[in-house]
């Protein structure tokens, strides 16, 4: 995957750039701002040209960087900061300025004196809103950053420019509107509590509630200090006063009245004598009102949900917010606002008790236009309640910011002295639709006669792991039937590893190799429905992952906790021939498999199938001897290595399921904490897909380096402390691959989602076991702001082409069969097309058409085009519904846009309580809603994960 480098900037001490979109010519000024008395920054201070829009803020370092058209240069840069003299220098050719201000005068509120009271200076300088302030639209320009933390773990870091249409009057409705213009986040592994960290990380648009604290704007919402209905539980006074150079500055504190029920805020104003303009707004919540946003404001239903899903509980403890206004032309506009909020996470399950919880989120004004005020007509996600991290995704180019203007980031010391992350390029690391593909990936992905002409039946896979040089070497005999004669076959081994020998009936075969492709000749026509045997012995070091890239594959060398080596074999893209020579195709399973695995006798050695013995060899080592009794994979072929504890388990519904768990012994304790959700989950499964696909080889789970389906010897990667108990949703994904993925394979790497997309939804049927189906609900439907509707989940055939972005393929997957068992509209009769799913394809591979052509059959319905648009087009069906008000009644208008012509899903809309099932086309319908106002409508996305597009002109 693409991962986003560190945020580090060269700090340049004067450079001169292009504005790529234009001629314009940039020049780079940068210093910083300290105070002249005391030598520490003065953070936040404004940099602004005296008279021009562009302007800029020091960091909590003092430092800032700012970005000027050339022929800017001779004007005059204002520094600022409430609290300090102002000061006007030339921005000119200087390298890096260091800028004292001088601290203001103070006033005690005993010196001055006012002639009324501080709730009548309030009430004026609200009245003169429209005079202080520019309330007709403007097109902004913003830098915006949000950073998150769990203790000292980082839970997400964002930064991106922003273009926003701001207007001054306001409906109960957000109405600024928001254009993501560029933005880049920080790639975190959440490792294995990754729900419960993504839980407590993604917050809902924080850049469109960071706009919401313009109190200048929204100064009449229900619970301000400046609205009158809340007068009454407010004590205004006056503060000090601040006397700059040729103004004063009145300071008026807020704070609720002795037993005052609705005193929920404790507030600062800085207002300006002269004109009454309020400048700055610092407010912070009081404990009264952090009681009300943790009873009222934490997500409703869907935080109760996640809090017992999760089995962890946040609960604020302090929430702030600074607002400040900047002058400019005589009107003051919005300028900073930044917000910090804490709280305090606990959880049972993790031995977490009052963790502290933060969150830092400053938007910047960076630059005012007047001119261009009209509304965006598309890219608004000022509506949108996804995350800012999921929506900026994870864009980059060389010189990221361009000339637009930032909040220069803290950087650790340690980093200081780094540089630009415009100098990390990002290149194609492999091969996609995007970057085209060669005859290697054709000869790996495609099936082709020397490829078709043999059905291999049985794998003995027999080799020797050299943990001291991390290198391979042993045979694998291969057994197939002959289905059309050849003299010429093709098997499949990476061209790093070295072939010894290939031996057919004890004689040597000649053989030549092209990328990873063999070619292996033999002395005679093989004739159709002759069973033949070859044996190649083979030796090498096998590669290492490449974290960059999805999907690729190779042997993870590790230690565990107490240093100990630990090994493990993940192929999964890359394919099984990167360590072990084979037909690498997803089409041809062999119908059973010997796994030999010999390692130094200290080690436990974990494959798939059944262990049937451990043999002895000399050299100190021993032998672990595995057979799969199964149709298998080739990337589900596997081993870990490691100082492993085994326990035992049995699994009892109608029958008995032995059960095998392979753990680091340390971690005793908290697996079987961890492992008492094994039998409700294969309860659950069972129940939705059918019985357990490989009961003779039974089921084992294996605590690893890195979590994967492996058949039968399922690897749920590593088991911190923070993730020893209830839920584990990596572990029911990864085991639900034992019907999807295992006991059903796709014929072609295109087709994966058949893998991942039930796999994924699989986890929400463990949900619903426990909690219900709107528990199931919110948890599939927390996942929609992930989905990036950038290219089709199916990729291309006859290539196996995987390395690519295929997150669509999990949560797009997930809403994509949720959205399908509503357009059934009979849970009956989708369970039961799961469970004959299953029962038709078990033990063999298939393509998305076959599965798509079996559901049609069964459902007696041609669903073709449901699934063409979710898996062969990027974007999601597109519902336009218009609602108009007729009398007492409501018509409603509806039609789809889509990429498949004939596409005609129903989709159910909601109507008070109650719903209704529309069925559109590309024709404009229309149905009337009798005694309904449009108020009370809404197309039910909970439950079908498409585009609506509410259209006002009808």
């Amino acid at each position: 995957m693409k991962s986003f480098s560190a945020i580090l900037f060269l700090i340049f001490l004067f450079s001169v750039t292009t504005n790529a979109l234009g001629q314009d010519t940039f020049i780079t000024l940068t210093g910083r701002v300290l105070d002249a008395q005391t030598g520490e920054a003065v953070p936040y201070a404004n940099i602004q040209l005296k008279s021009g829009s562009m302007g800029t803020a020091t960091n909590a370092d003092g430092e800032f960087i700012f970005k000027i058209l050339q022929r800017s240069s001779v004007d005059t840069l204002l520094i600022s900061c409430i609290g300090y003299k102002t000061i006007l220098i030339q921005a000119d050719g200087k390298a890096f300025m260091n800028i004292a201000l001088n601290p203001a005068s103070i006033l005690l509120t005993g010196v001055t004196v006012k002639s009324e009271s501080a709730l009548s200076l309030l009430k004026k300088a609200l009245t003169k809103i429209p005079q202080n302030y520019d309330t007709s639209a403007a097109r902004l320009t913003a830098f915006y950053r949000e950073n998150f933390y769990l203790g000292d773990f980082e839970l997400a870091f964002n930064e991106s420019v922003l273009e926003i249409n701001k207007v001054f009057h306001y409906t109960k409705l957000f109405n600024d509107q928001i254009r993501l213009i560029k933005g880049r986040k920080k790639n975190i592994s959440f490792g294995q509590d990754g729900q419960f960290l993504f839980w407590i990380s993604n917050i809902s648009n924080t850049a469109r509630t960071s706009l919401g604290e313009d109190m200048i704007k929204y100064n009449q919402e229900k619970r301000t200090v400046f609205n009158p209905d809340n007068y009454r539980f407010y004590e205004y006074e006056f503060g000090e006063t601040i006397r700059e150079d040729d103004r004063d500055i009145l300071i008026i504190n807020i704070f609720p009245k002795e037993k005052s029920r609705k005193g929920f805020l404790k507030v600062k104003l800085y207002i300006d004598e002269a004109s009454l303009a309020i400048i700055k707004i610092y407010m912070e919540l009081t404990p009264k009102g952090i009681e009300y946003v943790n009873n009222h404001q934490k997500g409703g239903v869907a935080y109760t949900i996640m809090s017992k899903v999760v089995k962890a509980t946040l609960d604020f403890s302090h929430l702030s917010v600074t607002v400040t206004y900047k002058n400019y032309n005589n009107r003051w506009y919005l300028n900073n606002i930044h917000r910090h909020w804490e709280a305090l996470v606990n959880s049972k399950k993790r031995n977490m008790t009052n963790r502290l919880w933060r969150a830092d989120m400053e938007l910047m004004i960076t630059d005012i236009d007047t001119t261009r005020i009209t509304s965006f007509t598309e890219g608004n996600i000022g509506n949108s309640h996804s995350s800012m991290g999921n929506m900026i995704g994870n864009s980059y180019d060389e010189a990221f910011w361009e000339n637009y203007n930032i909040l220069k980031p803290v950087l650790p010391d340690s980093l200081k002295t780094s540089t630009d992350s415009s100098e990390v390029k990002l290149k194609p690391r492999a091969r996609n639709r995007l970057y085209g593909f060669t005859r290697a990936d054709t000869l790996r992905g495609k099936i082709s006669e020397i490829r078709s002409c043999y059905d291999v039946l049985f794998y003995h896979l027999d080799v020797t792991v050299n943990m001291d040089q991390r290198s391979i070497k042993g045979s694998n005999l291969i057994r197939f039937r002959t289905i059309t004669p050849f003299t010429t076959i093709q098997v499949d081994l990476y061209a790093n590893m070295k072939i010894e020998k290939i031996l057919f009936r004890n004689q040597p075969l000649s053989y030549t190799r092209e990328f990873d492709a063999v070619f292996i000749k033999f002395p005679r026509e093989i004739k159709p429905g002759e069973e033949s045997e070859i044996v190649i012995y083979y030796e090498g070091i096998p590669k290492i992952p490449d974290w960059s890239i999805p999907m690729n594959g190779g042997v993870l060398w590790d230690k565990d906790s107490l240093g100990n080596a630990w090994v493990q074999m993940v192929c999964q893209g890359s394919g099984a021939s990167l360590w072990w020579p084979n037909k690498d195709h997803l089409s041809d399973e062999p119908d059973s498999m010997k796994i030999w695995i010999t390692v130094p006798s200290q080690f436990t050695e974990i494959s798939n199938g059944r262990l049937i013995r451990k043999t002895l060899v000399p050299g100190n080592q021993v032998r672990y001897e595995w057979f799969v009794s199964y149709p298998i994979n080739n990337y589900n072929v596997t081993f870990n290595i490691g100082k492993y504890a085994h326990l035992t388990d049995q699994y009892i519904s109608d029958d008995t399921l032995t059960i095998d768990y392979y753990v680091m012994p340390y971690n005793k304790d908290r697996a079987l904490s961890l492992f008492e959700q094994v039998k409700p989950m294969l309860a659950c499964y069972e129940k939705h897909f059918g019985k357990y696909p490989f009961p003779r080889d039974g089921f084992t789970l294996v605590e690893s380096l890195y979590p994967m389906e492996h058949q039968s010897g399922v690897c749920i990667g590593k088991i911190p402390s923070e993730n020893a108990s209830n839920p584990n949703p990596l572990m029911w994904h990864e085991s639900a691959h034992e019907w999807w993925g295992n006991a059903i394979s796709c014929k072609d790497m295109a087709d994966m989602w058949i893998h991942e997309s039930f796999a994924t939804y699989a986890e929400s049927l463990i949900i619903e076991c426990e909690h219900g189906t709107n528990a199931a609900l919110q948890y599939i439907n927390d996942h929609r702001s992930a989905v990036k509707n950038t290219a089709p989940v199916i990729g291309v055939y006859d290539v196996n082409h995987i390395f690519y972005d295929i997150q669509d393929m999990y949560e797009k997957g997930m809403l994509m069969l949720n959205t399908f068992r509503h357009v059934l509209k009979n849970d009956s009769t989708w369970f039961q097309l799961l469970r004959d799913i299953q029962q038709h394809f078990r033990y063999k591979t298939l393509t998305s058409d076959e599965l798509i052509q079996f559901i049609n059959t069964q459902t007696k319905t041609d669903y073709s085009y449901f699934f063409d648009q979710y898996l062969k087009h990027p974007g999601l069906p597109r519902l336009e519904i218009a609602l108009t008000e007729k009398g007492s009644d409501t018509l409603v208008k509806f039609r789809w846009q889509t990429d498949v012509s004939d596409f005609r899903m129903p989709v159910d809309i909601i109507i008070a309580e109650t719903s209704e099932q529309l069925y559109p086309t590309a024709e404009w319908k229309t149905v009337t809603l009798k005694n309904t106002t449009p108020s009370e409508v809404e197309v039910d996305d909970a439950k079908f994960f498409v585009d609506v597009i509410l259209n006002n002109k009808f």
